[in-house]
């Protein structure tokens, strides 16, 4: 997915939204911002909006000499996500089919993008999700695969979030397949990381590794060669978020092996997703 016209909007709006996590103060805010009006300028239009915000993002965290300005809140989302997790276990016990379910619960937690926005509703995003399922829906598409396969490999997306994708990875192992989970090599926004995969207790359930780079998403051109050849033998994957969707939707490898699950929080990736802004998806192409 390449860049569009909306997306120099979100790149201003997460560069704000970083500098006031991390505390910076407005006078100091506002000249950081200059500064960078002339990096956005020279942002390649054909490039995904995942790496273009990346490399604007490493600039802004060198300029506050701050490597994980989001530190706190993720540690947070995962303590949250991890309060609720016990109720959502035994709303699954209770479920006739458990596995769907846990996709919806899953996408839930993409509603934590801290990147687009500072405040979310965790439980108003669980209730729709579980009340309104998704708006795309390749899950009989998905269950054929699944039944060939004896492997998945999701690609991880936010803190807390993960801990919802741990009830998703819990289901698949009951199932009899081996999970293995991709998290970021180090922070960026609140993107899942080692540190959170362990915190969420996902290292116990999944062979975690790191996609060998802090890029947002998973461009093929940024991750390490071992994750990359990993992607392309995996005959199951299950991708979360805006981010992967924007680096993989386009890649001729994720062609009916990949099933993107995430919610809609972009018009633009909305019209690309076919679907409607607030919408829940799960598909392949």
């Amino acid at each position: 997915m390449q860049a569009q016209i909306d997306c120099f909007y979100c790149y201003f709006k997460q560069i704000v939204n970083c500098m006031d996590i991390a505390g910076i103060e407005e006078d100091r805010q506002y000249r950081i911002l200059f500064d960078l009006v002339d990096d956005i300028k020279k942002m390649d239009r054909t490039r995904t909006p995942a790496e273009n915000t990346t490399e604007m993002l490493l600039k802004l965290y060198r300029k506050i000499d701050n490597s994980d300005p989001f530190k706190e809140s993720k540690e947070k989302s995962n303590a949250l996500a991890l309060k609720l997790y016990p109720a959502l276990k035994n709303y699954l016990q209770k479920s006739t089919n458990k596995l769907y379910d846990a996709l919806k619960i899953s996408v839930a937690g993409n509603i934590i993008d801290l990147g687009i926005q500072k405040n979310y509703d965790l439980n108003a995003s669980l209730q729709y999700s579980l009340k309104e399922g998704f708006s795309r829906n390749d899950y009989p598409r998905f269950m054929e695969k699944l039944t060939a396969s004896d492997s998945v490999l999701i690609i991880g997306d936010n803190a807390g979030e993960i801990v919802f994708d741990r009830l998703l990875v819990e289901e698949l192992i009951h199932l009899g397949k081996r999970v293995t989970y991709l998290v970021k090599n180090s922070p960026i926004l609140n993107d899942a990381t080692i540190d959170d995969a362990r915190q969420a207790g996902m290292d116990k359930l999944a062979t975690v590794i790191t996609t060998g780079s802090n890029y947002l998403g998973t461009p093929l051109t940024k991750i390490s060669g071992e994750v990359r050849k990993l992607m392309e033998k995996s005959s199951l994957v299950i991708s979360k978020g805006q981010a992967n969707f924007e680096t993989l939707e386009h890649e001729e490898p994720a062609k009916d092996r990949f099933f993107f699950l995430l919610k809609i929080k972009c018009s633009c990736v909305g019209q690309v997703a076919n679907a409607k802004l607030g919408d829940i998806v799960f598909f392949t192409r």
